[in-house]
């Protein structure tokens, strides 16, 4: 795999950066930082910056190639014209460091970045920059489907080296009137029916990515909100990372401020990447 970090010259595109650099030790040991001119940071500034990445990089033994683009019809055309087609091309993106009425997501480059269908892309908003981008517990919630995965076990492969706990996680939601009446043994064949699904996919990812230092666990949670699921099990667990799958329905159709992205990226206790494979690579 190929590691591009579009980086903005902010500091939460430093933090950013602290994943990239961990990701490129993971594969080639070569970043390849691009940065599209603005009027927001250049100069020495900027130069400084990108020392400092450098420097970071150097201690990870990873080279930081530096390529300043133009602007081609915006930042999104700058970045698109320098990036290679393919899956193993994986582009190492932030969403806003605040919401506020935009969301986090919503409008951004990184949103168009997701929604491409030429490469890998893994947008994340760092909340702990203590952890440098090397997060030890990673809770992976999964969707109903396994077309493929593909997405996914990369992004695992590049976490692998640093992680300790990983936590696969499938919520089998329900409408509320029907959850409201949901007794136990129907609760437990609906869990069970799921945690056969959800162990045939642990065993694809252990079956591909190392994890023997790894801790995994599987968990079904039946529920009417698969959004609340996810942040009550990412306390529970004293998670460091969520990834979470970029739905293309969601994507295409623009997402909104209660899109359940968005929800999820605003209340995190974690740091979260939000992450995406070419259309013809199946989806995770």
């Amino acid at each position: 795999m190929a590691i591009f970090l579009a980086y903005d010259g902010s500091v939460n595109g430093d933090w950013i950066a602290r994943y990239a650099v961990n990701f490129a030790a993971r594969e080639g040991h070569v970043l390849h930082v691009l940065h599209v001119e603005t009027t927001d940071v250049s100069g020495a500034a900027l130069a400084e910056k990108l020392g400092n990445i450098r420097r970071i990089a150097g201690l990870a033994e990873v080279a930081a190639e530096v390529d300043i683009l133009p602007m081609r019809g915006g930042i999104y055309g700058g970045l698109k014209a320098r990036l290679p087609e393919g899956a193993d091309t994986v582009v190492v993106c932030g969403l806003r460091a605040r919401g506020g009425r935009r969301g986090y997501l919503k409008g951004t480059v990184s949103e168009r970045l997701l929604d491409d269908q030429h490469f890998t892309t893994v947008a994340l908003r760092v909340v702990q920059p203590g952890l440098l981008g090397a997060a030890q517990r990673l809770l992976l919630p999964v969707a109903g489907h396994r077309p493929g995965v593909r997405a996914a076990h990369r992004l695992l492969a590049l976490l692998a080296p640093a992680l300790s706990e990983l936590h696969l996680l499938h919520v089998v939601e329900v409408g509320t009137f029907r959850f409201r009446r949901l007794d136990a043994e129907r609760a437990g064949a609906l869990r069970h029916k799921a945690l056969d699904y959800l162990e045939a996919v642990e065993r694809d990812i252990v079956a591909e990515i190392d994890l023997t230092r790894v801790r995994v666990d599987a968990a079904v949670r039946v529920s009417d909100d698969w959004v609340r699921e996810v942040l009550l099990d990412a306390g529970r667990q004293r998670t460091d990372l969520i990834a979470l799958e970029a739905a293309r329905a969601s994507l295409s159709g623009g997402l909104t401020f209660g899109d359940p992205l968005e929800i999820i990226v605003r209340d995190t206790p974690c740091d979260v990447a939000i992450y995406r494979g070419p259309e013809n690579q199946g989806s995770a």
